[in-house]
């Protein structure tokens, strides 16, 4: 017994027993050990902060927030640090270096990689009309323009929907999620396998040939995976269609369309009018105009706004040389066109009424022109009949005498 509690004794002075026995006391083992996910990400350098909202777009884990701070008189990114997973795309995704996550910045500063975010954008070019709004508002450049469409560089945007809120067409910059992405994926899938089972057989559902919006398209090629018929997606065209409509079930960005669209504006309660006092006839605003919403006026040959088809770009504002064009509310801004437009059909109206009139007068002056001369002659040609008949006769009576 007492060999025993002797072995004991010096097991406890060697220093791994003492380790053990003294772990929650030491100061080594009190501190955290480390983790694979890093610190959350710390604001650094506020006043840099431009306010677009990249962090908050490309935060998988919806731990952004942009509040605004009085002390900045800005917006700022507010970090859930409790939803925070450390992923660092909020600091390789900000543009102005704001944002900090360990040494993560360091890490990446010069290194090449696609913005993260968790939306995309893409423009509609049956919808966009080529404003330059959305263009001026990007704070990274990532919107070109090739003189017919305008294209966001899916690797340079940064998410922070600037472009959106500048676009003045509903929906002409359409946006698409990895939520969105999965969900027709999905469709797709089930789609194709209940077809397999031969569970579903469509019929014709659609009324026409769909056709791909080439800016649209992202060539996920959902469609050409549910197409019974044949789409060429190298070309962006519809081979052979049974019209079963699948393939615009499962777009997940609206490539795939039937009909025409019409251009929705964002702002309903005003409109631009051009003030005829102000104009100078210049028509650079019927120029620039890129959806035909200005007509000239047969009357004053002056420019004058369609409301219903302006979408208020303000193309036409920007160009004017003499500030000749505001903006006011729906209801003036109809009166005036409605105004301008029934004047302008009835001096219309004139104008064709007097040519119609001019082109009868025209073709009754040639007619009667033409009667006059065909009655001139046959009158000339009755008296010189008679003139010969009479000579004739006084010739034979001279003969008889002689």
């Amino acid at each position: 017994m007492a060999s025993s509690l002797w072995y004991l004794y010096v097991l406890t002075k060697k220093k791994f027993i003492k380790r053990f026995l003294q772990a929650k006391t030491e100061k080594k083992y009190i501190l955290p050990p480390k983790r694979f996910r890093k610190i959350p990400p710390t604001v650094e350098y506020p006043e840099r902060c431009i306010s677009c909202g990249a962090c908050e777009s490309s935060c998988p884990s919806f731990a952004i927030k942009m509040i605004f701070f009085q002390d900045h008189n800005k917006k700022l990114p507010k970090i859930d640090v409790g939803a925070c997973i450390g992923c660092g795309n909020c600091v390789e995704s900000c543009p102005s270096k704001v944002l900090e996550i360990g040494n993560l910045k360091e890490e990446t500063l010069s290194l090449p990689w696609n913005v993260p975010k968790y939306k995309n954008y893409i423009i509609d070019e049956e919808l966009c009309v080529n404003c330059g709004s959305c263009r001026t508002v990007c704070p990274v450049h990532a919107i070109d323009y090739d003189k017919n469409t305008h294209k966001i560089d899916t690797n340079k945007c940064i998410g922070c929907e600037r472009c959106v809120e500048a676009c003045p067409v509903v929906d002409a910059i359409r946006i698409y999620d990895e939520k969105v992405l999965k969900e027709k994926f999905d469709l797709c899938f089930r789609i194709k396998f209940s077809r397999v089972l031969k569970e579903e057989e469509r019929s014709e559902v659609i009324s026409e040939t769909p056709r791909i919006v080439k800016s649209l398209c992202i060539n996920c090629e959902n469609c050409v995976d549910v197409c019974l018929g044949s789409i060429n997606l190298e070309n962006y065209k519809v081979v052979s269609c049974v019209k079963c409509g699948s393939c615009i079930e499962v777009c997940p960005t609206g490539a795939m369309r039937i009909g025409e669209v019409s251009r929705v504006p964002k702002i309903r309660d005003k409109c631009y009018i051009i003030e005829e006092d102000k104009c100078i006839g210049c028509r650079i605003c019927y120029r620039a105009c890129n959806v035909n919403a200005i007509d000239i006026c047969c009357d004053t040959r002056l420019p004058y706004i369609n409301p219903e088809k302006c979408v208020r770009c303000g193309v036409c504002y920007k160009e004017c040389p003499v500030e000749a064009i505001s903006l006011t509310d729906m209801e003036n801004s109809l009166k005036l066109y409605r105004v301008r437009k029934a004047r302008d059909n009835f001096e219309a109206m004139v104008i064709k009424d007097l040519d119609e009139i001019s082109k009868k007068y025209a073709q009754l002056k040639g007619d009667l022109l033409e009667f006059s001369q065909k009655e001139v002659e046959k009158t000339l040609s009755k008296i010189v009949n008679e003139k010969i008949i009479k000579q004739d006769d006084s010739d034979a009576t001279r003969d008889d005498t002689c």
